[in-house]
Order: structure tokens, then sequence, then C-alpha cells
């Protein structure tokens, strides 16, 4: 397997992933209503050396400007959307986040929850020890589970921290071999402070919440999530908002305890704007497990008012700051991953992304089928597309089509993970000086970075690995508006 990438798509496989995850950037995890397994064209690998990462940065970064704020510049008005293209995106934006509020949707089945739940519990995995973890651990973890009153209630309810979806009720991590760190298996999204869940079932300990989310399902820990009272969901969905514009900004628990680290994204119900800090809305766990909302200040500089508007400043603002990132699986030590990286992107412009690389790709209508064209035809098609509202995948990543670089090559931000390289030759130096050294298969790189398709050419790609060979889709988000925009040419 080459570049990056691995990411949770549907119907459970996960045993033929043992070793192929581990030169891959995705998350292993479902999104909403899906249950993980490998994408379609994951390749199966025999056991490879472990990664090694050496202090060598790959020629796209060394020569390419790490801004897409003049890239936005250089789009001109195709980064423009209509005013009713760009109302269109927003309602759909809110059905998608307030939907746990709302009545149940399809989902998945509770069949297939629980029969994957087992699964997991009675798999074959490896402890952060490398040794693999006992049976009687595993059992005690299944068992906690309470599969067999699953799903137990139906209660709408908020996030009152940042914290991570499980695929079981434990922080134990689970990895497919004894070197697959940091590939936690059951290492879900992040869910944002005051984002809305729904309640589905409770650990038989008490202490783990099974929730659903817009666009995944999982397990946070109860001190993690209160429930909504229908006058509480009233009042947030008819609100207005502002978005976390500052990576990372302090947000106040409202408690006087401590602060949060936001992320980019992250809703807050607007109350005031005073002249140099903003009053916002949030939700914290009250007595008996319902919440309460509490208000606190917010500098100005942390936030705008949602949405913000889809132009080349406020890109380069939202942006920017997530360049240079640590590449973090399954948003592992509040990091991000491919989707996640792109999901984030979008949410304070009110343009909504599923979690997974395959449903995000998915939710681009008359994507182009690129999987039997040639490169040329591939990168011509590209070119064509709007810069910033196209996205482009491979199995198990996805990309955003950002522009071309002075010698007209199409430019991508996305998170990566690793490049795969031919035997026999690796970078010797920092500067990329030098000359050959003992075998490596894999380079890191590790952040989130505008790149060509071809990121590592200078070092020996796999024939047939790079990204533009293995790109398979293409789609625009603007296709999904009702007024004909000129999104993705066809064939």
């Amino acid at each position: 397997m080459e570049m990056l990438y691995v990411e949770p798509i549907r119907y459970l496989l996960v045993g033929i992933l043992a070793v192929a995850l581990l030169e891959t950037g995705c998350t292993l995890k479902p999104g909403k209503g899906t249950l993980a397994a490998p994408s379609a064209g994951t390749e199966v690998m025999e056991p490879r050396r472990p990664i090694r990462h050496e202090e060598y940065e790959i020629e796209d970064l060394r020569r390419i400007p790490q801004d897409l704020g003049r890239l936005a510049v250089a789009a001109g008005d195709r980064l423009n959307l209509p005013g009713e293209c760009r109302s269109y995106l927003l309602d759909e934006f809110r059905q998608h986040y307030f939907a746990p509020w709302g009545a149940p949707g399809p989902g998945e089945e509770p069949a297939e929850i629980r029969d994957y739940m087992r699964q997991q519990g009675r798999g074959t995995w490896y402890g952060p020890n490398q040794r693999k973890v006992p049976r009687r651990e595993l059992r005690e973890i299944l068992d906690n589970c309470a599969l067999e009153g699953f799903p137990s209630r139906s209660v709408p309810a908020v996030a009152v921290a940042p914290a991570h979806l499980r695929g079981l009720p434990s922080y134990q991590p689970l990895y497919k071999s004894p070197d697959d760190a940091p590939f936690d298996m059951i290492s879900y999204p992040q869910v944002k402070l005051n984002e809305p869940l729904r309640v589905r079932h409770a650990s038989a300990d008490g202490v783990w919440l099974f929730v659903e989310t817009a666009y995944s399902n999982g397990w946070l820990e109860r001190r993690d999530v209160a429930a909504f009272n229908p006058g509480q969901v009233a009042d947030w969905i008819g609100g207005r908002f502002l978005v976390v514009t500052q990576d990372y900004a302090p947000v106040p628990d409202g408690k006087g305890v401590g602060v949060f680290r936001c992320k980019v994204g992250t809703l807050l119900p607007l109350i005031r704007e005073d002249a140099e800090e903003w009053q916002v809305a949030v939700a914290s766990a009250g007595e008996g497990g319902g919440a309460e909302i509490r208000r606190v200040a917010l500098p100005k500089t942390a936030a705008a008012p949602f949405p913000v508007p889809f132009r080349p400043a406020e890109i380069a603002l939202v942006g920017n700051q997530m360049l240079g990132e640590p590449y973090g699986w399954g948003e592992i030590y509040d990091l991000r991953d491919c989707s996640a990286l792109l999901r984030d992107f979008f949410l304070p412009f009110g343009i909504w992304l599923p979690r997974t690389s395959s449903d995000q790709i998915a939710s681009t209508p008359g994507r182009a089928d690129l999987t039997a064209l040639p490169p040329a035809r591939k990168e011509e098609l590209i070119k064509k597309s709007p810069p910033f509202l196209t996205l482009l995948f491979k199995p198990g990543h996805i990309m955003l089509y950002v522009g071309l670089d002075p010698q007209g090559r199409p430019l991508v931000f996305h998170g990566a993970w690793s490049i795969r390289l031919k035997e026999g030759v690796a970078p010797r130096s920092g500067n990329g000086e030098g000359g050959e050294h003992p075998a490596q298969r894999t380079q890191i790189i590790g952040l989130s970075a505008i790149t060509t398709l071809e990121p590592g050419k200078e070092l020996g790609l796999v024939p047939g690995a790079s990204l533009l060979e293995k790109a398979s889709a293409l789609g625009a988000l603007s296709a999904r508006c009702p007024a004909a925009i000129p999104d993705i040419p066809s064939r």
C-alpha cells in the first residue's frame, strides 16, 4: 500500500487490515450508519519493515508555499458561490448538525451494532505493551457493553466537553499487530463541545454512554454528556451561533473550574456581542444528568458569527493554522487525520461534510469516476474543477483541490501520513542531499500540507503509487445545490 490512509468504511472485514493500515492515514472508525471495514481497493500486504522517520522534508514541502490564502486569491471568481447555493448548503448543514435532536433516523440496525461490538470484543488485539490483550480483559470490556439490552434509551443530549468516541467502553487501545501504534482500531471521531447527541445505551458499570452523533456513533464517558430537554433543544436550534475560528481556542467551562481547548468548527450559541468579547453559551452537566446552560466570555479574535464568508481572507484564517499540524489517526491527541482535516476546514463556512473519506466523496452528486482514466486525463479534469470546492478521492484518502503551482500542476490540501518508496533508496540528510543507505519502504510526512499529486517523487515512488495514479473519484461540493452550477466536467 502506498501513501496514507485507510479509514473505516462499511461492513466488517477488519481482519484483513492487520498490516495494511500501518502505511495508511485516515481513521478506521464508522461513519453515521456504517460499520468499520476496509475501503474498496484496500490492499492486503505482507508484514513489512517498521516505519522509520528520517529527518527529511519532501521537495513539495520545501518548494511549495504553505499558504492557502494565496491560492484562494488566485482562484478568483471560481471561488464564488451564488447566494441561493450558499443558503442551500447552510440549510443542509443545519439539518445534519441538529439531526440527533430530531426523530431518530434509520442509521444502523441495533443487531448490526451489537454484532459489530461482539466481533471487536472477540478479536485478537495487541496493547500498548506490544503484547496480546488477554481474553479476560476483552471479555470484561464486552460484558460492560450490556448488549443484551441494547439499545435501552433514546434521549437528546449534548457534549459538555470535547471528547473522543470509542468503539468499545474502554480507553484500552486495540492494535491489530504489536507495532501498529498509533493506529488504535477503536479510536473513533472527536466530539466537539456543545455538539448535539442522542444517547442510546449505558454500560453495565454506568461509566459510559453509547451515543449517536450526526456522523458517527460510539461510547463516551457519562461525565462528558448531559441530557437536553425539549425547551433547550428548541432554543438552540432557533438561535444564532458563533463558530470558533482560532484552533484550540480556550473556552471556559462556565463553572469556574477549567478551560476547554476547542478546535476550529466548534459552535457556540451567541448571547450578546460586547466591545471586545462575545458572550456565548456552553452546556455543562447539572444535577441528575441534565444540561445546565452557562454564559462565558470569549475574545473577539477566537470566534466569528456563523457561517463565516467563503472568501480568501477567511479561507486563509481558518486553513493556514491547520497547515503543518501533526497527523493524528482518529483525532488522537486532539490532532486530525485526512477526513477530520477537511471536515473541520469546512465547518466554519457552514458546509457540511460527513466524517469518513468514502462518505465525503459520496456526498458530491455527479462526481466523476476516475478509476479507468490515464493520469494525464485525470489531471485535465482536476484542472477544470473549481478550487477549494472540489474533493479528490483515492481509496481510503480524501484531499481538497486548491489550485495550480507555477508549473501548472494541481495542488491539494490534505492530511498525509507516509509515502511508499522503491526498495533501496532513501534520503540521508535533512536538506535532501546524500546518497543511499539500507532500504526503507516508507517515508513519513505526518502532517497537514499543500502538495502536488506526486509528493516525494524525487525519492523514487513505487510505480503506480502516486496520488494522481491512485485517484478514483472527483466531486464538487457546489454540485449539491439544486441550481445549475458548473462543477465537475464529464469524462
